[in-house]
Order: structure tokens, then C-alpha cells, then sequence
């Protein structure tokens, strides 16, 4: 159902902490992509390439589902630098879960948004490294450097203090839909999702058109006769 939407029409409300509800509605396009359970190079890369292909396509926002546990720091991030360096924006939506390394990507994105039952998850990442002294030293102090990065990166973008932050996830913070809006891990919960088509076919005239437009060049010289010349 999922990869086969044709246009979405999210209408979202977020309850503040004063109780208040906020509704917007945001118009969608068709450009799904999936991130179910772990985070892989397998499962990015497949998420990648869609990336890639609906960005060649337009630059309207992509949607990013995600339902997952977690996974691979360093795959996490090649998702992530994906799609910070392409021109759509990104707006995630957790259908169900985003623990770990999801919710990290989760927060990345442009705009983000949660269903009324999901749940996400932050904590300490988790690594190791095999080897005799020196090496295991050396990289045990270089994982600690990148971690020290990442973690003050994830406190930026939740506009919090990078040492709270730290001991908020020590033991793992898990949060609720609400609480999720609260801690600024989402904007706003979805309470109501409608449909809406959008034609395609539009979008690939204009293409055609700024093609053969680039082909044409004005004629010069004898014998033009009046006839465009392409290059």
C-alpha cells in the first residue's frame, strides 16, 4: 500500500504543552520510501537509490516511512548524507517505531512527524573493536571522538543542551507520540490522512519541452534559410 500511494493529504494536530491542538494540512506527492526493520547497507542502499531517482524526477518533498528497531551507525549515515545532499526535502513519519539509529534519521529529516501510537527511542550507541594494544586503543578513542560529534549533532537539532541530552539517553529515552512532539523529536502527531492524485504527466512535458528548447539555436550564416540548427 505503502510504495503505490498516489498523493497523501496529511491533516496533523499537535497537542502543545498548554493542551492546546494545532492542525495543519500538508499536501503530499506519490514519492514514498520504506525503512523497515534493521538499518543495513542492504536496506539503505535500496532507500538510497530511491532517494536518487525521485530527486532526478522533481525536487517535491519525499516521504520517508519508517518502521524500525535500529541498526548500523555508519549505513544510518549514508542515508543521511543522502538526503541532506539532494535538493528534495525530506519529511519522515513514523508509522509504528523508530528506535536507535531510525530515530536519528528520523530527526535528520526537513519536517518530521509521528502517528498517535508510535513510539521512538534515543540511547548511547554501542561499539567495539577487536585487535592487540595499540590498535584496540586507537580506535576506541576514535569512536569516542566520532560518537562526541554525532551526539552533539542529534543535542543541536533538538535544541538542547549536548550534556542533558547525554544524560537523558544514558538509560535510553523512550518517548510517546506527545511526548515525542514535546522533545522536539517530532512536529506534530498525524491524526488524519486523506488522498489526493497528482497527474505526472505534467511534469514530464515541461521536461520535454526545456529539452528541445536547449537543443535550438538561432541560424546564422548563409544557408541558414530560416531553419534552426540543433548542436
Amino acid at each position: 500500500m505503502w510504495k503505490t500511494l498516489p498523493a497523501l493529504i496529511v491533516t496533523i494536530a499537535v497537542m502543545g504543552l498548554s493542551g492546546s491542538v494545532f492542525a495543519e494540512h500538508i499536501i503530499l506527492n506519490d514519492r514514498m520510501v520504506t525503512l523497515e526493520g534493521a538499518i543495513s547497507t542492504k536496506s539503505v542502499s535500496k532507500a538510497v537509490k530511491s532517494l536518487l531517482e525521485f530527486d532526478a524526477e522533481s525536487h517535491e518533498p519525499i516521504w520517508l516511512k519508517i518502521d524500525s528497531y535500529g541498526g548500523s551507525v555508519e549505513a544510518g549515515f549514508v542515508f543521511i548524507d543522502t538526503m541532506k545532499n539532494i535538493k528534495s526535502p525530506i519529511y519522515s513519519l513514523v508509522v509504528s517505531k523508530a528506535y536507535s539509529m531510525a530515530a536519528i534519521i528520523a530527526i535528520y529529516c526537513d519536517k518530521r512527524y509521528i502517528f498517535r501510537h508510535a513510539t521512538m527511542m534515543f540511547h548511547e550507541a554501542s561499539y567495539g573493536a577487536l585487535g592487540e594494544d595499540p590498535s584496540i586503543r586507537s580506535r576506541m578513542e576514535f569512536n569516542s571522538r566520532y560518537l562526541d560529534r554525532l551526539h552533539t549533532e542529534i543535542a543541536k537539532i533538538l535544541k538542547m543542551p549536548t550534556k542533558k541530552y547525554r544524560s537523558r539517553i544514558r538509560d535510553a529515552w523512550w518517548v510517546l507520540a506527545e511526548e515525542a512532539v514535546r522533545a522536539n523529536f517530532a512536529d506534530a502527531v498525524v491524526t488524519r490522512i486523506s488522498y489526493h492524485k497528482i497527474n505526472k504527466e505534467t511534469v514530464e512535458i515541461k521536461r520535454s519541452v526545456v529539452k528541445k528548447q536547449r537543443r535550438m539555436v538561432k541560424p546564422t550564416g548563409e544557408g541558414a534559410n530560416g531553419v534552426s540548427l540543433s548542436r
